[in-house]
């Protein structure tokens, strides 16, 4: 997908995996994390491994990676009551923050969406930061339905 500008989005490969934790790590400070030492092998390695992990990358004309948007994709066991379909949950949409305006979630988002209606995806969801909103919003997403319930187990 072509954003105009020599901007890109493209699936990662491989190779794209130390970029892929530098934008992680970009990502976490700006959060005002602390990144242990040897977190990006350690994260390139367990990215390298997910086989169910999808990842996105948008670029600028010089391949410098300025934004990634991942997740995994879930697929539903068939059952007599509903067909065997698939989600996908978005665990990370991030721009960097000299490249953010130019509408590059957008266009990850978007990249994201037109994979998922070719691979039986029927639902995308997300955890919203109020940053972003009013893009999840435009582009279409809402809350979940009221019988959505969760036990988190590690509370």
């Amino acid at each position: 997908m072509d954003g105009g500008e020599g901007v890109r989005v493209r699936e990662a490969v491989p190779a794209d995996a130390f970029s892929v934790g530098a934008l992680h790590i970009q990502d976490e400070r700006e959060r005002g994390g602390v990144v242990p030492p040897g977190f990006l092998d350690r994260f390139a390695d367990a990215w390298l491994r997910d086989r169910a992990r999808r990842t996105w990358l948008v670029e600028d004309a010089r391949g410098r990676p300025l934004g990634a948007l991942h997740g995994t994709r879930v697929q539903k066991l068939p059952s007599p009551h509903r067909p065997a379909d698939a989600w996908f949950h978005v665990s990370l949409l991030y721009v960097t923050a000299d490249a953010r305006g130019a509408g590059l979630g957008e266009l990850l988002l978007r990249a994201l969406l037109d994979w998922a209606r070719t691979d039986g995806v029927t639902r995308v969801q997300l955890d919203a930061v109020d940053e972003a909103r009013t893009l999840y919003e435009r582009m279409g997403f809402g809350p979940p339905s009221d019988r959505l319930m969760e036990l988190r187990l590690d509370a």
